[in-house]
């Protein structure tokens, strides 16, 4: 046989290592898309909330749908990307999130991403119910991940209904969120647990269709093993209940994630101030990517005086410059003329870096050496591409902790 003595015969490596292989291909590609998918996703914003002139009702729909393309495409993106490793590796931020507002919420954005769908959405949360210790986005991709699991497995006429209850798990207080649907149905027991591995789908493969929220639209199998991995990452769990799948009876399913509940101490979500609530603040931005700069400046511009680098050597040569004292630094890790660790090293050593927020703006699910970074002075990862309001928030809540 031909090769080193590393090689194998890919033959005998079997269906899981090919899945592997395949799902590390797929997540190469993915980190190749990212930068278009920036740069359209960034755009498309900037036309919706701050063009220069008001855009005609048709123009604005358009891009609309500019828009609603790109998100589709960055949550594929994502969970190809394997970005549910992210979500334990610290990129998680819980404040204490009142069930009610996270469920409410939710449901209103649903009703509007699945408005051609004849569904009724319902929700409902049980008197007494402690908060829960939650990332606000996470939160949010995960509940409207299962809403729309539930709407894909559940014909015109059917009900979604999210129910939230207090349940203790081992001792610890926490929260159950139940998503329960008069859908096609679930296998039951272990059957039902294996929907949460990555590429596993209910049907028949060569009928797939894709679709965000239309009946017997079926994804990757990626979405319910993100779900599971941001619960967890949480301090959580998530698994599906159900009796059988059946098509023609639809005996409907049962989603559920519990999260502990918030520790009396954690920060309540509403009490994140926003960038508006604050002085405004000078910021750097740098990234090898001039598109991604001038999106970030444009964006930003209203809540800071924004300045952009290229590489470490002219961001560390602005940070250095008179001007005042720099408030946050927003920085992609993939620099051309320095480590990462060495660059934010940099930024902490100088005096008016000693208090700034430092935020690694990344690409991918990891960022090699998280922990030397976290350790050099990094306050927060975030996966590209990113809302602006969400990006502001995030600056907003670092900086008020200072």
């Amino acid at each position: 046989m031909m090769g080193g003595p590393g090689a194998r015969d890919r033959g005998a490596q079997g269906p899981g290592f090919r899945l592997e292989a395949a799902a590390d291909a797929l997540s190469r590609i993915s980190h190749e898309l990212k930068t278009p998918l920036v740069t359209i996703k960034g755009y498309a914003e900037l036309l919706l909330d701050q063009g220069l002139q008001p855009l005609d009702p048709t123009l604005r729909d358009w891009v609309r749908r500019i828009a609603a393309a790109a998100n589709r495409l960055d949550t594929l993106v994502r969970r190809v990307a394997n970005e549910e490793r992210a979500a334990s590796e610290g990129a998680i931020h819980p404040v204490a999130v009142s069930p009610g507002e996270w469920l409410a919420r939710a449901v209103d954005d649903v009703r509007q991403l699945a408005a051609t769908r004849a569904l009724r959405w319902s929700w409902g949360v049980a008197e007494g119910i402690p908060s829960v210790a939650l990332d606000p986005q996470a939160g949010r991709d995960l509940l409207l991940e299962l809403l729309q699991n539930a709407a894909r497995s559940t014909p015109d006429g059917g009900e979604v209904r999210v129910e939230a209850s207090a349940e203790a798990r081992g001792g610890v207080p926490g929260v159950r969120v139940a998503v329960r649907d008069s859908g096609v149905g679930v296998p039951a027991g272990d059957e039902a647990d294996r929907l949460f591995t990555k590429f596993t789908v209910l049907g028949d493969v060569s009928a797939h269709h894709s679709g965000d929220f239309e009946f017997g639209a079926a994804g990757l199998g990626l979405g319910l093993a993100v779900v599971r991995a941001t619960a967890r990452a949480h301090g959580g769990e998530a698994w599906a209940e159900g009796t059988g799948r059946d098509p023609v009876r639809c005996p409907g399913a049962v989603f559920c994630v519990w999260l502990p509940a918030a520790s009396p101490g954690l920060a309540l979500a509403a009490e994140a101030p926003s960038a508006a609530e604050l002085p405004r603040g000078r910021l750097l931005v740098v990234d090898p990517d001039p598109e991604t700069r001038h999106i970030l400046h444009t964006a930003l511009t209203d809540a800071y005086d924004v300045e952009t680098a290229a590489t470490a050597a002219a961001a560390l040569r602005a940070w250095e410059q008179d001007g005042g004292a720099w408030d946050a630094c927003v920085f992609d890790p993939r620099l051309p003329d320095a480590p990462a660790v060495a660059f934010v090293a940099g930024l902490r050593r100088h005096p008016r870096g000693a208090r700034a927020v430092v935020l690694c703006y990344h690409f991918g699910a990891e960022v090699a050496g998280a922990e030397a970074l976290r350790a050099a002075g990094v306050d927060m990862f975030l996966s590209k591409p990113v809302r602006t309001r969400v990006l502001l928030q995030r600056l907003a809540a670092l900086r008020s902790r200072r």
